[in-house]
């Protein structure tokens, strides 16, 4: 099959530095993100050098969003792999570890040393990464030394895209509108560039000449793991490191898993109806390229290929939205949500660490987070019962749940983390227009995940496994289980009454800040060109300029927006575009 059959270029890349430089070394940076040898543009371009030395540096995260807790598992496991992969005989390129406070500094000093021409490295497409890449090159460049940035962590280099504001086919900021403008503005995404390609590249190259000196990856800093916790072990065995086996995994979901993906998705008991590759796309072992050419060029029905796709661009949109909010991932987008009402105190305290340790006397959200602990992961359908629970019934912060997951995934990722906990805490662009019961079975409609992960109520039959609290006394005895003692008590029982709080507190708020209300009850937000834009709003939040809750059929939001005597707009096609402004100084 041509690659024109399906679109989508193929990249020949082209030396990024001058033909009189490829004779001096080249290092090629490795981050979190892109541990991998194929379809990794900073590497092969390295590779049009005569020498090349790749290096991973670990800086301890000094800020809540970097790799920690189980994604520090998978990382580790990932270079060791990386590491063996570039050692071997037919490619000899050891990979040189380091750590420091200051990793700009010594990677200065590593590229000073062999007398390097240029350092590459693929863009980690975050806040915090931008400031670094910034810094990386301006200090390289005074050392006359090359600093090229590529882009293999997404399909799409979302920093080009423009998004019309208000309402166009859907809300600003959703997945359609999104979606649409990058097929049309960005077309196709590109072809990868497959491991046969790149393994003839890693041929064609040696290491420089000259020692350089490489910490063991076990001595790199890493969080300790307390060996009578063993919590590394299970994150280990569920996902190895290992490229093949991504792709057996892959394999695996488009033979059993993607033909039921929208019928089976919301089950927790049905595993194989999940992907499960968010992990191996988080750390870079595939490439999202790679992924979606994968499925594309298949022989699957082209609606199950949309299906996927989808899923892909929901984590473009993902990255699209961090890019234009770069606070998002701990401050509301919704700014007057800010003013939102959480529990506070010993009772936020009780309830969040409940809710964390699996303890909450509601048994599928129990189950959850002790998958979550347990493995490091949760399929997307329980990551929102529980989020949905944290925020809708327990009234805590939405904060602190997204803390707490990026914290304890194996695929910790801050953008899609965030975009996640922002709607279920109602201050996204995308707000959550649903609510999940934690009494409701029909995502485990046969017991059998709230059995595995809740084994102290495996007794019960299937009718009260998910209300405990409704099981006749003698049952109950029977079975082995205390209430309060071998089972917790519910950590809120009247969830009617938690819930009608939440929703009182958010009309409190609105209420407060009518000038983000529009004409039709929906919310308004700032976008980053000084633009004012309508979001979605659900529909028990809308009110009218008396504060009233409106009635009947809702309107669909207007595209009108306010505009502001600060605005940087530009003409395109006759339209006004949000013109984000360019990450590089």
């Amino acid at each position: 099959m041509s690659n024109s059959d399906h679109g989508g270029k193929q990249r020949i890349l082209a030396p990024a530095v001058q033909a009189h430089s490829l004779s001096r070394p080249a290092v090629v940076l490795f981050g979190t993100h892109d541990i991998r040898i194929h379809d990794n543009e900073a590497l092969l371009l390295a590779c049009h050098h005569n020498h090349v030395l790749p290096v991973f540096l670990w800086q301890v995260p000094v800020h809540h969003w970097g790799a920690r807790g189980a994604l520090q598992v998978v990382l580790k496991e990932a270079l060791h792999q990386l590491s063996l992969q570039l050692s071997q005989e037919s490619i000899n390129l050891p990979l040189v570890c380091g750590n420091t406070a200051d990793s700009v500094s010594e990677l200065c000093k590593i590229a000073s040393e062999i007398g390097a021409s240029a350092v590459y490295w693929n863009r980690e497409m975050t806040p915090e990464s931008r400031e670094m890449e910034r810094h990386r090159a301006t200090s390289l460049k005074q050392l006359d030394i090359a600093a090229v940035a590529c882009q293999s962590a997404l399909l799409y280099d979302v920093e080009k895209l423009e998004l019309d504001e208000g309402f166009h086919g859907g809300h600003w900021g959703t997945l359609m509108p999104f979606k649409r403008a990058c097929e049309k503005q960005l077309g196709k995404p590109d072809r990868p560039i497959l491991m046969k390609e790149s393994l003839a590249c890693l041929y064609s190259v040696a290491p420089p000449p000259q020692d350089c000196k490489s910490v063991p990856i076990e001595e790199l800093g890493f969080e300790t793991v307390p060996p009578s916790t063993k919590w590394d072990e299970p994150i280990r065995e569920r996902f190895p490191m290992i490229h093949y086996l991504a792709q057996r995994r892959l394999d695996h979901f488009l033979i059993k898993g993607l033909p039921l993906y929208e019928s089976d998705r919301s089950r927790a008991d049905m595993e194989y109806a999940t992907s499960q590759l968010s992990v191996y796309l988080r750390i870079g072992i595939i490439s999202p390229r790679e992924l979606y050419w994968r499925i594309e060029d298949s022989s699957l029905s082209p609606e199950a290929k949309k299906t996927f796709a989808r899923r892909l661009i929901w984590r473009e949109l993902a990255y699209y939205q961090l890019f234009c909010f770069p606070k998002m991932r701990d401050r509301s987008i919704r700014k007057h949500y800010e003013a939102s009402e959480w529990v506070t105190g010993d009772e936020e305290k009780g309830r969040f660490n409940a809710w964390k340790r699996g303890l909450t006397g509601y048994p599928l959200v129990d189950a959850g987070m002790r998958e979550l602990y347990t493995t490091g992961y949760l399929t997307q359908s329980v990551r929102m019962v529980v989020a949905s629970f944290l925020v809708e019934y327990l009234r805590v912060d939405w904060t602190k749940g997204a803390e707490w997951f990026h914290y304890t995934l194996a695929d910790a990722d801050s953008a899609i983390n965030s975009m996640m906990w922002q709607n279920a805490g109602r201050s996204g662009i995308d707000q959550w227009n649903f609510v999940l019961s934690p009494e409701n079975a029909s995502q485990d409609p046969y017991g059998e995940y709230t059995r595995k992960w809740v084994p102290e109520l495996s007794p019960l039959p299937l009718q009260y496994l998910q209300r405990p609290w409704q099981t006749f006394e003698g049952d109950l005895r029977m079975a082995g289980i205390v209430l309060g003692e071998t089972y917790p008590h519910r950590i809120v029982q009247d969830l009617k009454g938690e819930r009608q709080k939440s929703v009182e507190s958010v009309l409190a708020m609105r209420r407060r800040s009518q000038e983000k209300n529009d004409e039709n009850g929906y919310d308004l937000i700032d976008l980053p060109s000084g633009i004012e834009t309508v979001v979605f709003t659900k529909k028990e939040y809308r009110i009218d300029r008396l504060g009233k809750v409106l009635q009947g059929k809702p309107k669909t939001a207007t595209s009108t927006v306010k505009r502001r005597k600060t605005k940087r707009t530009t003409k395109t096609d006759g339209r006004r575009k949000n013109r984000l402004p360019s990450s590089l100084a």
